[in-house]
């Protein structure tokens, strides 16, 4: 798999994010310009060819399309597609290497009280790949969000998802471990989804996954960030956010719906995730824009 190598700092500035369902005859633009691109399709079959290169994203599929690269779709979509793009801006990349031929990632220097400027590095971004999209589709339900409704504070916010983002990009270091641990992973995910109106249960996951609970959370913090109860509190609060969006439920119902029966701790939690109450929530998004469909 060949990956881009960014140098930061600085770091990729977020330009925009978006998400759509494409239906059957949509073709993608042509376009040139110069930021990056990441497509990355949750459902259904997306055409796009970069300089002449034809890439068939099916789900899961992932592609980064490159600065002062011309793109298009050189074929119409022939189902409903969803998908996300992101676009930011930073340098052109520095090479493009192979993922084997990235050396095994080592601890940076720590900056100090003498140093006068930050310790620099590399990031790596995938041309293109199959990635698991269900640990990825909180974070980019929440980067849409925000977007939605930009202020000094959540724009702010928006650039440090992009950061989180970025990080579950990053390639394994190379331990052998890595495919097994993103099973693991996805198992959890689906687990924790399958039960989101639950109350959190470790042990009761350590007998239906048939592993140690730590072992579970490692493999789910390695690739998400987050702890398993930490992924369960995303997951109640992005299915909140559609709840309070979407339908007329008292706030207090909401809670309910998403297993956070007690409603002072569901507006904390709510707000510790969102940024704001969940009645302040709802309020500053009473009419959802609609997707757009091109980018």
């Amino acid at each position: 798999m060949q990956c881009l190598e960014l140098a930061y700092p600085p770091m990729p500035q977020l330009i925009t994010v978006g998400h759509a369902v494409w239906t059957p005859g949509m073709t993608h633009l042509r376009r040139n310009f110069p930021v990056y691109d990441l497509i990355f399709v949750r459902r259904g079959t997306f055409f796009i060819c970069e300089e002449g290169e034809e890439h068939e994203l099916a789900e899961g599929g992932f592609v980064a399309l490159e600065p002062g690269r011309t793109h298009w779709g050189h074929r119409a979509v022939e189902e409903p597609t969803d998908l996300y793009w992101v676009h930011f801006a930073h340098d052109s990349p520095r090479r493009a290497v192979d993922r084997g031929g990235i050396a095994r990632r080592r601890p940076l220097e720590r900056g100090t009280d003498g140093h006068l400027e930050p310790v620099r590095s590399h990031l790596y971004v995938p041309k293109r790949a199959t990635i698991p999209m269900e640990p990825l589709v909180p974070l980019l339900d929440d980067m849409v969000l925000l977007h939605r409704s930009l202020t000094p504070r959540s724009a702010i916010l928006l650039q440090a998802r992009l950061g989180e983002l970025l990080a579950r990009l990053q390639p394994e270091d190379g331990d052998g471990g890595g495919e097994r641990s993103r099973a693991v992973c996805d198992a959890v995910v689906r687990y924790l989804q399958e039960r989101i109106g639950e109350p959190f249960d470790a042990e009761r996951m350590e007998r239906e996954l048939h592993y140690h609970f730590d072992y579970l959370a490692r493999c789910l913090k390695r690739h998400t960030g987050l702890s398993p109860l930490q992924y369960l509190h995303r997951l109640q609060i992005e299915q909140a956010k559609s709840l309070l969006l979407c339908t007329d439920l008292p706030v207090a119902a909401v809670g309910e719906r998403v297993g956070q029966p007690n409603p002072t701790y569901f507006a904390r939690l709510f707000r510790r995730f969102a940024g704001a109450a969940p009645s302040a929530f709802r309020s500053s998004h009473k009419t959802l824009d609609a997707p757009e469909n091109a980018f």
